[in-house]
């Protein structure tokens, strides 16, 4: 006795099934819980940009407030405490100690800037030690311009 075909809705389909689908889920998470720590702003480069990027920014807000308040501004280094304070604000900027931080000798007190828009020229080193990098921020005298340099010594 011959039995009649099954019917199309009970062959099996093309495609992926709900495990194949939930396991390349998974191996795609685990991949980038393994990749992502690698790129974290916590490796030597990015970490000592970052950190180059907030003294300046707190450099220029102090230039700015000099010109529009008509009176000089100190921004003030500190080598013992570790930090760039605001002369013209509460803002300070901490160098954490896996940061080795110098000064040229112009700068050991801080960065003056003045209402005509020039500064006491100079440069603060951010480096991080054993790596290789070096950056430095860099406040030029005549026009007050605060930029940074990569691979200065």
């Amino acid at each position: 006795m011959r039995t009649a075909p099954a019917p199309r809705s009970l062959r099996p389909q093309a495609g992926f099934t709900l495990l194949e689908t939930v396991l390349a889920l998974a191996l795609i998470g685990l991949v980038a819980t393994l990749a992502l720590p690698r790129g974290s702003p916590r490796d030597g480069a990015t970490s000592l940009r970052i950190k180059a990027y907030e003294v300046m920014a707190l450099l220029r807000a102090d230039r700015d407030a000099a010109r529009a308040g008509g009176v000089p501004v100190l921004a003030r280094v500190d080598l013992v405490e570790r930090t760039l304070r605001s002369g013209a604000s509460p803002r300070a900027v901490a160098l954490p100690p896996r940061i080795a931080v110098r000064v040229s000798e112009g700068l050991a007190g801080g960065v003056r800037f003045f209402p005509d828009g020039t500064a006491t020229g100079g440069e603060i080193f951010l480096a991080r030690p054993g790596s290789g990098n070096l950056l430095a921020v860099r406040i030029d005298g005549l026009t007050a311009a605060v930029d940074l340099d990569e691979g200065r010594s």
